[in-house]
C-alpha cells in the first residue's frame, strides 16, 4: 500500500525542518501563552460543569467568532469530535449504511477519499473548477452525495455563497446530501459569510465539518464539530455514539477561550502571520505559486519542466527538510500533481525561511546540472 499524505507527514515528526503537516506549529502569541499557564484552572473548572453545557458554550463561540451564527439554529444537530478526521469517518459510515453514490471534489487533501473509501464507498471525481463555475450539469448526482472542501487544501479555493447558494438548490431538487469540509473557515475572510444560513434558505440535506485543529499550536489539543439538519438521512447520531460519548470538556473550554482570543484580535494576527510567511517563502523559493489567490496556511509551488515532486520530495527528505508532493492531492488522477509541492505555513518564520532556502539550493543544483 503506498503512503498517504500522512504517513509522510508523520515521517517529518521524527527530525528535521518541517514544512510538511498543515498543524500550527508556530510560537503562541502572549495572550494565547496566559491560557495555557492557566490550564490546571480550566480542567478543574470544567469536572464541576455538565459536558453538555461546556459543549454548547464553546461550539457557540468558536462558530460565532468565525461569522458562523446561522449554525446556532434550533433545527440543526451536532456533536463534538476529537477531530475532523473522526467525523469524516462517521459520515463516510454513515453514508455507507444508506447506499448513496459519492462525489468529491479534486484535488483536495487524500485522508477525506481514504477515510470514505475505506468504508467501501466508490467515489466519483469532480475538478474543482466544476465545482465554483460553470453549468452544475449532474454535479449533485441524483440520490448521491457531494462532498466538498471550503476553504479547499491546497488550493485555498472558497466557495462563495452565490455559488454556494446554487448548489445548495441543486442538491434539494435532486435529493443530494451536501457535505462541506470547512476546516480552514478561520484562517481566510472570504469564507466567513454564513453558510447555515444560506443551506436554511435552499433547505438541501446537509453536513458541515468545522475544526479548530488548524488554528492554534495548542500540540493536538483540537476538537472538531460535526452538524448536521435535522431530517438528515445519514444516521449520523448513531454514527457518533458508536464512536465516542463527547470530546473533552477541557479541550472545549480551552477552544472556547482561545476562539474568544481570537474574536479580540486573535484571528488577525493569525492571518497576519500566516501572509507574512506567504511573503518569505514565496521570495525564498524562486518558483510561481500555484495558486497565487490562496489564503489558507500552506502554499503550493509550480515545479520547473522536468523535476517530478516525489522524486524532490525524496532527496529533501534525505537533507531532512520535509514537504508534500502534490500527486497525493489528486487521489483520482495523481499524475495531474507530479508538477507540485507544498509547504506549511503554520510556523515560526525562521522554519519557514530555513526550509524555503534549502528547498532553492537543491533546485539551483538541479538549475546547474540541467544548464551545464
Amino acid at each position: 500500500m503506498r503512503d498517504n499524505i500522512t504517513d509522510l507527514e508523520v515521517k517529518a515528526l521524527v527530525e528535521g525542518v518541517n514544512l510538511s503537516d498543515g498543524h500550527p506549529r508556530m510560537s503562541l502569541s502572549p495572550g494565547q501563552a496566559e491560557i495555557v499557564l492557566g490550564f490546571p484552572d480550566i480542567f478543574a473548572s470544567t469536572r464541576r460543569i455538565p459536558v453538555g453545557v461546556v459543549e454548547r458554550e464553546a461550539r457557540a463561540t468558536f462558530l460565532t467568532s468565525i461569522g458562523q451564527h446561522g449554525a446556532l439554529a434550533d433545527d440543526i444537530e451536532f456533536r463534538s469530535c476529537y477531530s475532523s478526521s473522526t467525523a469524516i469517518d462517521m459520515v463516510g459510515k454513515a453514508i455507507r449504511i444508506t447506499g448513496r453514490p459519492v462525489t468529491m471534489v479534486e484535488p483536495t487533501f487524500d485522508n477525506l477519499h481514504d477515510l470514505l473509501a475505506g468504508h467501501g464507498l466508490r467515489i466519483h471525481p469532480v475538478a474543482e473548477s466544476a465545482v465554483t463555475a460553470g453549468p452544475l450539469g449532474q454535479l449533485p448526482p441524483t440520490g448521491g452525495v457531494l462532498f466538498l472542501v471550503s476553504p479547499n487544501n491546497p488550493t485555498g479555493t472558497v466557495l462563495d455563497p452565490e455559488r454556494l447558494a446554487l448548489i445548495a438548490a441543486a442538491c434539494a431538487e435532486r435529493d443530494t446530501v451536501l457535505v462541506i469540509d470547512s476546516c480552514f473557515r478561520a484562517q481566510d475572510l472570504r469564507a466567513q459569510y454564513d453558510m447555515y444560513a444560506t443551506l436554511a434558505r435552499h433547505e438541501p440535506d446537509w453536513v458541515v465539518i468545522e475544526d479548530t485543529g488548524k488554528l492554534w499550536p495548542l500540540q493536538e489539543l483540537k476538537t472538531g464539530f460535526l452538524n448536521w439538519n435535522t431530517g438528515n438521512p445519514l444516521p449520523l447520531a448513531r454514527m457518533y455514539s458508536d464512536h465516542m460519548l463527547s470530546a473533552s470538556p477541557f479541550i472545549l473550554r480551552v477552544v472556547e477561550l482561545f476562539a474568544e482570543d481570537g474574536r479580540r484580535g486573535g484571528y488577525d494576527r493569525l492571518r497576519a502571520h500566516i501572509g507574512h510567511n506567504r511573503a518569505l517563502a514565496r521570495d525564498h523559493i524562486k518558483l510561481s505559486p500555484a495558486y497565487p489567490d490562496s489564503r489558507i496556511s500552506v502554499d503550493t509551488f509550480q515545479l520547473p519542466e522536468g523535476v517530478e515532486a516525489h522524486a524532490l520530495y525524496t532527496a529533501l527528505d534525505a537533507g531532512g527538510v520535509h514537504v508534500l508532493p502534490g500527486e497525493l492531492f489528486y487521489w483520482d488522477r495523481p499524475d495531474r500533481g507530479t508538477d507540485l509541492i507544498r509547504i506549511s505555513l503554520a510556523r515560526d518564520p525562521e522554519s519557514v525561511i530555513a526550509g524555503c532556502r534549502r528547498v532553492d539550493q537543491h533546485l539551483e543544483t538541479w538549475r546547474r546540472v540541467v544548464t551545464s
